[in-house]
């Protein structure tokens, strides 16, 4: 059974002036997946070509998608990975 989450790592930055929370990425995300792929928070770049890998061996085309957790987390998922999915 094959189902890739991809998860980017953020911190939290020093709020803004008026007492907002902030988040900012870390550089760093982790692929898991189900099979037992689970390549720790490792550097971006390296993460998006693991999930890219993993799942054009093994999921079909409409199968690859991003699951992040919050609305925040995509914004910051694509602004580090940009898009990772396959017409």
């Amino acid at each position: 059974m094959h189902s890739l989450f991809i998860v980017a790592e953020i911190h939290e930055a020093e709020p803004t002036q008026n007492g907002w929370a902030q988040y900012a990425a870390t550089g760093r995300a982790c692929v898991v997946c189900p099979c037992g792929l689970d390549t720790g928070f490792i550097e971006t770049a390296k993460a998006a070509g693991r999930y890219r890998e993993h799942a054009e061996a093994n999921l079909p085309p409409a199968a690859v998608r991003i699951h992040p957790e919050t609305g925040e987390a995509s914004e910051v998922l694509h602004d580090m990975l940009g898009e990772i999915t396959r017409e």
